[in-house]
């Protein structure tokens, strides 16, 4: 019995320290990844994720990034979360191709560890205004000075290279991964292929020119081998971050306006409802871009032609000027501004193209035929046929009313005293689109169309 009650101690023991290893192992490192415009959604996104890093009990936080740059204030949320960070934070430009342009230097740099995958590029953090245009001379140099302060301190702090961190706010320097880590002292700390490489080069302890990695003055903790998550936004956040991509949000802007084209040819409430919606959603997206007026309006210019152009003959002048205008407005709906600009954004030209192919199927094909029918519908049966015809009265006409004949109701007008409601009458003459009545003395009470198809069966 002895035994077998040390048996059973000596189990419990093995199984608490099991249970106490099992919790002293982190679970690896949060992988959280900056992809597109930099914007609110985003700032929100990585504050959640390191809180989740700190609070899950993470060795580590990884961001990857691959941004053109973005809002200031944006930016400034992601820097200060993640100089508060409770874990280590490793920024990595990745995958090779991926840039840090923009307010995305600032978020590199101020990783505690910075690395760059093979042909990525960081720089080019010059400041411009919203929509790409040149700040005020006085409010330019309050800013620039403010930014170069801000990314000279991220630079020493970590022991970069503060002159390029300069010269990248007040010239819009740029630098690839191999020049990132050439100069003295580097831009960013080393060049990893892949996260795997990544791990193994920080658990070196130190970077090619000696100086340790460190967290709170501690060394890092060894990272090969520990597993990686994946911190995903919400359904709240994706969706709005989606709708900052601008290739989405020029999708939205011509959906919206050809559904409201739509409700102005064919009035059915929902094509113009949703063309109001997409319209909305995609100002909402633009909202962190620097979306270009002229370029929306020359879009609009070009829609406009192509209305224009099945109304009247031009000989394929106004269809031509309508492809330019869509053209140069789609290729212009996002400013770009050479060297300076603080978001580099543009629609893709395969989209583009696609769309362009659409909107001429759209207007010279649906739009033609939708056209054609309402013009056949209101002709297949002239109004001047339906003089002598006999019809019904559908309000009191007194004098003026709705009378049905020939298969329609028209508006019409009594020429001698009052027709009641339900009373038979006689189309006399016209007067436009009005038809000219009088009470039928016949009491037939039959339109055109029901002796028509009498006549024939």
């Amino acid at each position: 019995m002895l035994k077998v009650r040390r048996a059973l101690a000596l189990a419990a023991i093995m199984l608490g320290a099991t249970a106490l290893a099992a919790q002293a192992v982190a679970p690896g490192v949060l992988r959280i990844r900056l992809t597109g415009v930099i914007d609110q959604v985003n700032a929100a996104y990585i504050e959640e994720a390191l809180s989740t890093a700190a609070s899950g009990g993470y060795q580590a936080a990884l961001i990857v990034i691959d941004t053109p740059g973005g809002e200031l204030s944006s930016m400034d949320r992601i820097v200060k979360a993640i100089l508060a960070s409770e874990v280590p934070v490793i920024t990595y430009v990745a995958p090779e191709g991926a840039q840090a342009a923009s307010a995305g230097t600032f978020v590199a740099m101020a990783g505690d560890v910075a690395a760059m995958a093979p042909s990525t590029s960081i720089g080019a953090a010059s400041v411009v205004g919203s929509s790409g245009e040149d700040l005020p001379d006085t409010l330019h140099t309050k800013v620039t000075n403010s930014l170069v302060a801000k990314l000279t301190e991220l630079a020493r702090d970590h022991g970069r290279n503060e002159d390029w961190a300069e010269r990248a706010v007040r010239e819009a320097a740029s630098a690839s991964a191999s020049e990132a880590v050439g100069m003295v002292p580097p831009i960013v700390d080393l060049v990893a292929t892949d996260t795997d490489a990544l791990f193994a080069a920080i658990d070196t302890g130190a970077r090619a020119d000696g100086r340790h990695y460190t967290f709170n003055g501690e060394p890092l903790p060894k990272l090969a081998g520990l597993e990686i998550t994946d911190a995903v936004m919400n359904p709240g956040q994706s969706f709005l971050h989606l709708l900052s991509d601008p290739n989405i949000a020029f999708i939205l802007f011509t959906i919206g306006f050809y559904g409201i084209l739509s409700e102005l040819f064919h009035p059915n409430l929902i094509s113009g409802s949703l063309g109001a919606i997409a319209i909305v959603l995609a100002f909402i997206g633009s909202n962190s871009l620097p979306l270009n007026i002229g370029g929306l309006l020359l879009i609009l210019m070009g829609i406009g032609l192509f209305v224009l152009e099945l109304n009247f003959t031009s000989y394929g002048f106004l269809a031509a000027g309508g492809i330019a205008c869509f053209l140069l407005g789609a290729f212009a709906l996002y400013t770009r501004v050479d060297g300076t600009d603080s978001v580099q954004v543009e629609v893709s030209p395969i989209l583009i193209g696609l769309t362009l192919v659409l909107s001429v199927f759209y207007f010279f094909v649906l739009v033609r035929a939708l056209l054609q029918m309402r013009a056949s519908r209101s002709t297949g049966l002239p109004i001047g046929t339906l003089i002598g015809a006999t019809g019904t009265a559908q309000t009191l006409i007194a004098p003026t009313g709705i009378a049905y004949a020939g298969g329609e109701a028209w508006s019409a007008r009594s020429r001698v005293g009052e027709i009641g409601a339900g009373d038979s009458l006689k189309v006399v003459g016209v007067d436009g689109l009005e038809l000219i009545v009088e009470p039928d003395t016949d009491g037939q009470g039959a339109d055109l169309t029901d002796e028509a198809t009498d006549g024939d069966s």
